[in-house]
């Protein structure tokens, strides 16, 4: 398998850059909420057939890399970090040797996509997170061998929440082999969010927020505070209604059982990507756990078509806005510049 390293081309750093592996999702897709029609509209044969031509053309775009750098021309991308759609090819529900085995081959096959051009492709793997055991093993693969950045991971692993106790191997593994964690909801299956699409709307944002609840309660961040995590969609829900957090954090001692610091602390140790779809909700992002944490995020290829002037609309200095762009992003991969030697 090729090993990714080398310099990276100049220009904006996109973490958010889906792709899938239309054999994986295959298997995978039985079991994926972007297959599921939705509850409580009627869909008449001709809003079918349009909407499965649109599910059809995102899962057609994401496994397309001879038409991707064109793409990312247009939109003033530089370089993207390519990642698993996890709504479209997450492998929890399967036992954990078949999980395994499903990241592997998606991993050799993303290693196999980003070397096509080094300068501009990097990417996070997966791992079977609800085996954490082989989620740490598979971890390791991706960084010593394949070359990648870390691994990108969904809220939950089955029925565990992300700061679950029984996870804290991988997340051991993680802060020792200094690899970034990328925080993607696969999509709530909870009935609530079944109707009117909601668990993409709403589902999402909860997700993330939750993941964040998990890893401050749970302890994983006063455990592991070398830990790179980026979460998702600005975090979610979580940095937007922090007065409240913060209120349960004092009047309510048990709410701090494995915290050591607030919560405005704890979020202001992770990295957020800038796909919040609103630039007062990036700025108000920023007021929160401030700009140097805000990396450039595109929900490629569904997502934001000119990210250069959605950061701009936030009103950020320019210097803000290049650090948004790119700089922080190489600060979040603990590269002074470029990439460490391999």
């Amino acid at each position: 398998m090729p090993r990714l390293s080398g310099p990276l081309a100049e220009g904006p750093i996109d973490i958010h850059a889906h792709v899938v592996m239309p054999e994986i999702y295959e298997r995978t897709s039985a079991h994926s909420v972007f297959t599921r029609p939705p509850e409580g509209v009627e869909m008449t044969p001709q809003m079918q057939a349009q909407a499965a031509a649109r599910a059809q053309s995102v899962v057609d775009a994401m496994a397309d890399m001879d038409a991707r750098p064109a793409h990312m021309d247009a939109m003033g991308v530089g370089v993207q970090v390519l990642s698993v759609s996890l709504v479209h090819q997450c492998t929890y529900f399967a036992s954990a040797q078949d999980s395994l085995a499903m990241e592997q081959r998606a991993n050799d096959r993303l290693a196999a996509m980003a070397s096509r051009d080094p300068a501009r492709f990097r990417a996070l793997g997966g791992a079977p997170l609800h085996a954490p055991h082989l989620a740490a093993r598979e971890l390791r693969r991706a960084v010593e061998e394949l070359g990648f950045i870390g691994v990108g991971v969904s809220t939950m692993a089955a029925d565990m929440e992300i700061g679950d106790q029984r996870l804290w191997d991988f997340w051991a593994e993680a802060e020792a082999l200094d690899a970034l964690v990328y925080i993607h909801p696969a999509g709530n299956h909870d009935p609530r969010f079944r109707k009117h699409f909601l668990w993409n709307s709403v589902g999402q944002s909860f997700e993330e927020a939750m993941a964040i609840a998990s890893l401050m309660y749970e302890g994983v961040l006063e455990r592991f505070p070398r830990l790179r995590i980026c979460v998702s969609h600005g975090g979610g829900y979580m940095p937007y209604y922090l007065g409240r957090i913060e209120r349960n954090y004092i009047e309510k001692p048990t709410t701090r059982k494995n915290m050591r610091r607030s919560p405005t602390e704890y979020l202001r140790g992770l990295w957020y990507d800038s796909c919040v779809y609103d630039p007062r909700a990036l700025r108000a992002l920023a007021d929160v756990v401030g700009v140097e944490r805000i990396v450039l995020g595109t929900d490629y290829p569904v997502g934001d078509r000119q990210p250069r002037a959605f950061i701009e609309q936030a009103g950020f200095e320019p210097a803000q806005v290049e650090a948004i762009l790119r700089g922080n992003a190489l600060s979040m991969f603990g590269w002074d510049g470029q990439p460490r030697a391999p």
